[in-house]
């Protein structure tokens, strides 16, 4: 009987020690993921904070990306802050800005974003719906200076408001429900 249970628990800590080893295998090749999640996560934003700054530039505005709480995957995160009117940047918040400074803040980024993919065809789709006029002509200024820069995509914006600032490099197309049909028309 003793025996038997010298057996057993030889066997047992031999499980146990193989366990302990692949466990610690397992945290390091996690570890060493988070590593390369951080670096591509930080790569992502060094090419994306020059996009971001130039467009809010177009608009008069100021600000960057940044990561935040990075050791901790669960609470990793991106910040956008921005500031309007020669204001100091600060985090993009419902406090901070205004309804329509957020919505420009937050085109900007998707904006500065959709530089790093490669399409020949991208589109904006409502991105003024809930904007005031002022922030609207902003957000419209800053799109007509990223399109024009661009050689390698064209761009299509879909809106149901008028368009301010446009610029005469653009075809606008208008569809507009007349009488339960579409009615299609070029703006000259």
């Amino acid at each position: 009987m003793y025996q038997t249970y010298v057996k057993l628990y030889g066997e047992l800590a031999e499980r146990t020690s193989a366990l302990s080893e692949n466990r610690k295998k397992a945290l390091e090749e996690v570890e060493a993921r988070k590593q390369v999640w951080r670096q591509a996560l930080s790569n992502l934003v060094e090419k994306v904070n020059p996009s971001y700054q130039s467009i809010l530039g177009v608009i008069g505005a100021t600000g960057r990306v940044r990561l935040t709480n990075m050791e901790d995957v669960e609470t990793a995160g991106l910040e956008l802050l921005v500031g309007f009117k020669g204001a100091k940047p600060s985090v993009l918040d419902a406090y901070t800005q205004s309804g329509g400074e957020r919505s420009t803040a937050v085109m900007s980024f998707l904006l500065a974003l959709q530089q790093l993919v490669v399409s020949p065809i991208r589109a904006v789709d409502e991105f003024d719906v809930h904007m005031d006029p002022r922030n609207r002509e902003m957000i419209s200024k800053a799109l007509s200076t990223v399109f024009r820069g661009r050689t390698d995509a064209q761009y299509i914006m879909l809106t149901p408001s008028q368009l301010a600032a446009v610029d005469e490099w653009s075809h606008i197309i208008t569809v507009q429900n007349v009488s339960g049909r579409s009615e299609v028309k070029t703006v000259q």
